[in-house]
């Protein structure tokens, strides 16, 4: 045996207990722990001490650059191995007959700054093609592993997947309480309830003939708006007239209520105020969904003051026109019908 590996090390440790081991030992152990897990990468915090010569193996300076070191190369080392970024990693686009393809992006934040320069449709087309992923692509949006496909046969199948059944529950839908509304709800028993409930009081046959007229007149007095904005202004912006005519339509099959938007109405400007904050916290990016860490340390968005804020206008607006609704069916002998049944 030579010398160098019968040379026999003493290590203390903080509680006055002490061993020895020699460097034979410290590389048979090592090689144990590399055979019981290659992915693992744990073990050298354990073991850098050792390599670097420390007489006191819990010392805590060099036990922070362990840990810190331990980590650099365990995100590295996932982002490097891993084909669609960080998000994919410990194998997961392995897991099928073939490896998916796709970018690595940066580790930690995946493809998150790829998207965010230009239309992100084009962007995934152009990174598919680079990476030769014409059928399927996997790529990281920060923590979240997402795929995207180019191929009809492959977009179908996924659309049809029980395992692509639910939802991604934002933040913002968390936060104002949409976790349980039909959009967001987990596939089940109560999302089976929720649909039963719409297909028969929201969009049974009956009832989209009964709200026919109600919808025609959203149509011609969007027009209508559209045209005097066109001859006042020379250019239109359509977002805040569709998003008007949906509103309307969504108040008047739901709550029985319609709001003349064009006209200055205090509840009309509180309800687009309202619906407007409403799509830009559940439709704009929001980095805390992908960025786990980033929560508790900055919320770029403000989403969590901005529900908080939300919340009781909108249950007062709620509370408000349920309980109209209670007083007109008070002492009416007639059913609720389908507007009574939702409220």
């Amino acid at each position: 045996m030579p010398p160098l590996l019968q040379t026999k090390r003493h290590y203390k440790y903080p509680s006055g207990a002490s061993v020895i081991l020699t460097p034979l030992q410290i590389s048979s152990t090592m090689a144990l722990v590399l055979q019981s897990s290659s992915t693992d990468s744990s073990w050298w915090v354990f073991t850098l001490p050792a390599f670097l010569g420390s007489e006191v193996l819990a010392d805590h300076s060099l036990l922070v650059v362990s840990l810190f070191v331990a980590s650099i190369s365990a995100v590295l080392l996932a982002w490097a191995l891993s084909s669609g970024g960080p998000a994919w990693a410990n194998g997961r686009s392995h897991r099928g007959a073939t490896q998916i393809p796709g970018p690595r992006g940066i580790p930690l934040f995946g493809s998150i700054f790829s998207l965010a320069r230009g239309l992100p449709h084009r962007t995934l087309a152009t990174l598919s093609k680079s990476n030769r992923a014409t059928q399927l692509m996997a790529f990281s949006i920060g923590s979240t592993p997402a795929v995207v496909s180019s191929e009809p046969g492959v977009a179908k199948e996924i659309l049809t997947h029980p395992s692509f059944a639910d939802r991604p529950l934002k933040r913002s839908a968390r936060e104002l309480m949409f976790s349980r509304a039909i959009g967001f709800a987990p596939s089940g028993t109560y999302w089976r309830m929720l649909r039963r409930i719409a297909s028969t009081h929201l969009f049974a046959p009956r009832r989209i003939a009964a709200h026919e007229p109600g919808r025609q007149f959203d149509c011609s007095t969007m027009l209508s708006c559209i045209e005097s904005e066109m001859e006042n202004s020379g250019s239109v912006k359509l977002r805040h007239h569709l998003q008007g005519a949906a509103l309307n339509n969504i108040m008047g099959s739901v709550f029985g209520k319609r709001y003349n938007l064009s006209e200055e109405n205090a509840d009309a400007e509180l309800l687009k105020q309202m619906v407007r904050e409403g799509f830009s916290l559940l439709g704009a990016f929001n980095w805390s969904d992908h960025l786990s860490w980033l929560p508790k340390m900055f919320d770029p968005s403000r989403v969590e003051k901005r529900c908080a804020d939300l919340v009781p206008r909108v249950r007062k607006l709620v509370s408000e026109i349920i309980d109209e609704h209670r007083k007109s069916l008070e002492g009416c002998q007639r059913q609720l019908g389908d507007k009574g049944v939702l409220l």
